[in-house]
């Protein structure tokens, strides 16, 4: 991809749920993380299954630079001050600015990190940044918009504390032709890929090779996003509906106590960390480090020609015995893989996958033979 989609801030949240990433670390203890960096809150939630060493891959420095802020953070404050610097719910990313500040002036950065978010800090009058990503704002403007034409019409879908109670009230908008005008009209949006390339891809959007049109992915992914969980437990389809997050219980997991707590305490076991600037393909053909867990995100969507046919094998000089590597592919799965030394077990793992909160990707899951 092109070098200034590298050169600003496209993460700021999480465009991924890692509750599967985690959930996978917490059954196969990895003692060693190779990881896609994106905003840091794709990683740094692997720590709960306190892991000695982790490396964090990305080609941006400012989100290497939102991930020294995001470990620090953790390292630091509890969890109500994480909540609140970062702008979770319950707290909002436009209260606290003084609080904040108070915060950041407090933090031991790297220089160029500190003078980082100090220009960004500055430009948002101290809002919390977990809307100020490029994929976030993207996310975001549609809905902001389609807001102040209907107000709070589908506010209800989030009211539901009960599985079939949500079901039911769905089930009877879907025959309500007005209702769906909105939904149907977001799904148009985001199924259009002069959209994406417009607002956040640069020319660069991912070359869709699935079956079916845009909008039929879109409109299966959000079935599955309703019938699978509470809208109120989910912060993608809250970003969607309202452009903010408002429903604690539907935070990411990083602002979840539980994994928060765990994370922390395994930072006081002061594990290896390491972010790196540099792509996924280029550091594994010249690390001298092993892994027992690899997380590629979406990066093996955007490859082509032998990358997509080889790259598998190429991780394959620095993977420990029985190492787990988790692709996603958004869009776009990449043609020709070679698995030779790896078992797919994918399948043992569909509960969890069906269980994710953002159901834009289709995901993999193998074991290095070795």
């Amino acid at each position: 991809m092109a070098e200034k989609y590298f050169n600003a801030l496209n993460y700021s949240l999480a465009n991924e749920d890692t509750r599967l990433e985690v959930e996978l670390c917490l059954f196969y203890k990895p003692a060693s993380i190779l990881s896609i960096c994106g905003s840091g809150g794709r990683f740094l939630p692997l720590l709960a299954s306190n892991p000695k060493k982790i490396i964090a891959l990305d080609l941006a420095p400012q989100q290497l630079y939102l991930a020294e802020l995001r470990q620090l953070t953790i390292k630091i404050l509890d969890f109500e001050g994480f909540l609140l610097f970062w702008g979770y719910p319950p707290y909002k990313t436009t209260e606290n600015r003084t609080k904040r500040q108070n915060i950041f002036n407090g933090l031991r950065l790297s220089p160029d990190c500190r003078q980082y978010f100090e220009d960004l800090f500055s430009s948002c009058n101290w809002e919390g940044l977990i809307y100020q990503g490029k994929w976030e704002k993207t996310m975001t403007v549609v809905p902001k918009y389609l807001r102040k034409v209907i107000g709070g019409t589908y506010d209800k879908m989030f009211s539901f504390k009960n599985q079939d109670e949500q079901n039911r009230y769905l089930q009877a908008k879907m025959n309500d032709r007005i209702w769906k005008i909105v939904p149907k009209s977001v799904m148009m949006v985001f199924g259009n890929a002069a959209f994406f390339n417009a607002m956040l891809y640069r020319g660069h959007f991912v070359k869709k090779n699935i079956p079916g049109d845009y909008y039929e992915f879109y409109r299966d992914a959000f079935k599955r996003l309703f019938a699978n969980g509470l809208a109120r437990e989910n912060y993608f389809l809250q970003l969607l509906f309202f452009s903010e997050l408002r429903y604690p219980e539907g935070n990411p997991i990083e602002a979840i106590a539980g994994n928060f707590n765990a994370c922390k305490k395994a930072l006081e076991n002061n594990p290896e960390i390491d972010l790196v600037q540099d792509n996924i393909l280029a550091f594994s053909k010249k690390t001298k480090e092993t892994f027992d867990f690899i997380s590629l995100s979406d990066v093996p969507s955007y490859f082509e020609g032998p990358s997509e046919t080889n790259y598998l094998q190429d991780l394959r000089r620095c993977l420990n015995p029985n190492a787990i590597i988790v692709v996603r592919a958004y869009l776009r799965i990449p043609v020709g893989t070679l698995l030779d030394g790896y078992e797919d077990i994918t399948d043992q793992h569909a509960e969890a996958i069906a269980k994710e909160k953002v159901q834009m990707y289709r995901i993999f899951i193998y074991r290095y033979k070795g």
